[in-house]
């Protein structure tokens, strides 16, 4: 009966033993912020002395407190207690790594001069065939609309950061977060769908069943910092409970460049700034924020803008991309992008509006830039198509780089309040859409000025498309149903790089109807004859005064 009873003893603590097996656990003092008060390089992701106390905090109560650093890691345990471990990081790598029960811990340190204390939920090494791939409900977010699931998020880029890069899936839930959310590089954040709340894809309207929640005002959501590459968002709302001065990404640097950025059918939802990108003054506006790009995302109901940029290096392409504005009214200036300072941006197959009793904004507004390129987008039911320098800066513009557009609509005004080289070709605009002064220089190819006069009708025909701007070539176009044709035009500080060759005709062949300053080569014209006369050798000929003047 004694020896019974002892092997059901060892059995039971075989049971034991087996389910508390040990997890491992590896990381480094690494902290995952972003500061704006640097007045030296400062990453967004930076690492603590070794010898910075760290704690581990028994997360679990129902499995033992059993933490020991893994053999040869140089971790070592300074001391413990039933609920907490203190240790130190190997002081030659900056890496510690321990073994435990749960499947998870917390670890706090001491940060830096720009972060204080820090506390990530940290996960267990994951299985290697699932190694890179990791759910931001294993870091201990619910997803149930009520619950600030903020310290998820930081444990899982805190933990993306200390593997050099990774992908976090967020399954179907709202996720509230009191926010910032600093990025780390190499990480892909990514939902299941991307559509936008109360999107009207059926009769009843539904939120997203993915959507990270910004809850509160003067804060952003997600933050991206100095020395930090190649991220990517992908099928995810990011959602505001309030307009009140909120970024749905917020971009901040001065020293150090930041590259590699790419959102991908990602909602931003009722922002004041759907993305707001800008360098500190640290650097008078200097920052490096290079390779942007925003595919196939949509801004909606955004109160300042969608897109707002103040770095003088910074490119961007946005394709795709919707922009449904509110309405503009004090305070809200509803523009679908603001580009107070920008390197190069390209706009393409992007659509943005307002509605017909509720304007918003400008489409793009321009402080100034380098080459923007505009193709085949639209925007309506919004007060401006695009401003450039509307508070009429006057260091603001260059003729070295251009405003492409090209294969779009506009209808309404495009303001220019400063020197810019504008190339337009195969546009179609509304008849008075241009606001221009001669400082503009205008190359059109091909534009058409109002609605086409056999299907919808050309009213409000204005014989100087382009306002009062320097129009140095324009190629020409014949009339059609009530819009008037007219022929190429030349404008003014034209050099012709070969002969130009005009038409050749009999002096009884010249045009009796031709407009004055008409010219073209009479074959047998005499010379210094007015009214041309026949029987020389051929000569110049200008229409002048109503007839044909020989020269």
């Amino acid at each position: 009966m004694r020896k019974t009873i002892i092997a059901a003893v060892f059995l039971a603590l075989a049971g034991v033993s087996a389910a508390f097996g040990q997890n491992r656990f590896e990381g480094y003092n690494v902290v995952v912020d972003v500061p704006t008060s640097q007045r030296a390089p400062a990453c967004a992701v930076r690492y603590v002395p070794a010898n910075t106390i760290i704690t581990i905090t028994d997360l679990d109560r129902a499995t033992p407190m059993d933490i020991k650093p893994c053999a040869g890691s140089g971790t070592s345990i300074v001391q413990s207690s039933a609920g907490s471990v203190t240790f130190r990081a190997n002081a030659a790598t900056n890496k510690w790594c321990f073994t435990g029960a749960d499947k998870r811990y917390r670890i706090t340190l001491t940060g830096d001069q720009f972060a204080g204390t820090v506390s990530y939920d940290w996960i267990a090494e994951p299985d290697p065939r699932e190694a890179g791939f990791f759910n931001i409900r294993d870091f201990g977010a619910l997803g149930d609309g009520r619950t600030d699931d903020t310290n998820a998020f930081r444990s899982a880029m805190a933990f993306i950061a200390s593997r050099n890069g990774g992908t976090v899936r967020v399954p179907d839930g709202e996720y509230i977060v009191t926010g910032p959310i600093a990025l780390p590089s190499g990480i892909t954040l990514e939902g299941s769908t991307g559509l936008h709340s109360m999107a009207s894809t059926s009769d009843i309207p539904r939120q997203n069943p993915v959507r990270i929640t910004l809850d509160g005002a003067n804060r952003s959501l997600f933050r991206i910092g100095e020395c930090v590459e190649n991220v990517t968002l992908r099928n995810i709302e990011f959602y505001a409970r309030s307009n009140n001065n909120t970024n749905g990404l917020e971009a901040i640097g001065a020293f150090n460049s930041s590259q590699g950025f790419v959102a991908d059918h990602v909602i931003f939802h009722g922002f004041n700034r759907g993305i707001n990108a800008y360098g500190l003054p640290q650097t008078n506006l200097n920052w490096q924020f290079d390779y942007v790009k925003i595919i196939n995302s949509r801004f909606i109901y955004n109160r300042d803008t969608g897109i707002f940029v103040n770095s003088r290096n910074t490119d961007w392409k946005i394709e795709g991309c919707l922009f449904l504005n509110p309405r503009r009214q004090a305070g809200q200036a509803a523009n679908s992008m603001h580009f107070e300072r920008v390197g190069m941006v390209i706009v393409q197959d992007t659509f943005g509006g307002g509605f017909t009793n509720a304007l918003g904004g400008t489409f793009i507004n321009i402080l100034d830039s380098g080459s923007l390129t505009i193709i085949g987008s639209q925007t309506e039911a919004m007060t401006n198509s695009l401003v450039y320098n509307d508070v009429q800066n006057p260091l603001a513009g260059d003729y070295s780089y251009p405003i492409t557009i090209v294969n779009s609509i506009f209808e309404h005004p495009m303001i220019f309040k400063a020197r810019r080289t504008l190339v337009s070709t195969g546009n179609l605009y509304g008849a008075r859409t241009f606001q221009a002064d001669d400082r503009v220089r205008v190359y059109s190819t091909g534009d058409r000025f109002c609605f086409d006069g056999y299907i919808l009708g050309c009213t409000g025909g204005t014989p100087n498309n382009f306002d009062k701007a320097t129009v140095i070539f324009m190629t020409g176009q014949p009339g059609e149903g009530q819009l008037r044709g007219h022929p190429t035009y030349f404008g003014t500080d034209v050099r012709f790089g070969a002969p130009v060759q005009m038409p050749s005709l009999q002096q009884n062949a010249l045009p009796a109807a031709a407009e004055n300053g008409t010219m073209v080569y009479c074959q047998n014209c005499r010379r210094n004859t007015t009214p041309c006369q026949a029987g020389g050798s051929g000569a110049p000929a200008m229409r002048v005064a109503g007839q044909w003047s020989c020269l």
